[in-house]
């Protein structure tokens, strides 16, 4: 598990998640795009919930290790689309990109 931390607030995800949205506001970054994000988290409870990220050049985003939970979210689908976006904003030609 990983922790993303936002501004002043940290939210706790899986390890793939975590990497695929630091790997995405990456690829965002180097594009000159934003993105909005609804990533599958867990919240203080151990409840699954869903926290949505503003990715935008800049704006900075932080993943740090945590232990981990057995609840953690599912999140293989999002994962997936994730770098699918990702793929395709390095795809694009850069004037497409702005």
């Amino acid at each position: 598990m990983k922790h993303i931390v936002y501004g002043l607030t940290a939210v706790l995800t899986t390890d793939e998640a975590a990497d695929a949205v630091l790997d995405y506001a990456a690829a965002l970054a180097h594009a000159g795009l934003s993105d909005v994000v609804a990533v599958p988290t867990v919240d203080p409870f151990g409840t699954q919930t869903t926290t949505s990220f503003l990715l935008a050049p800049a704006l900075g985003v932080l993943v740090e290790d945590a232990p981990d939970d057995p609840l953690g979210p599912d999140t293989e689908s999002f994962v997936a689309e994730i770098s699918w976006r990702a793929q395709a904003v390095r795809s694009a030609p850069p004037d497409a990109a702005h």
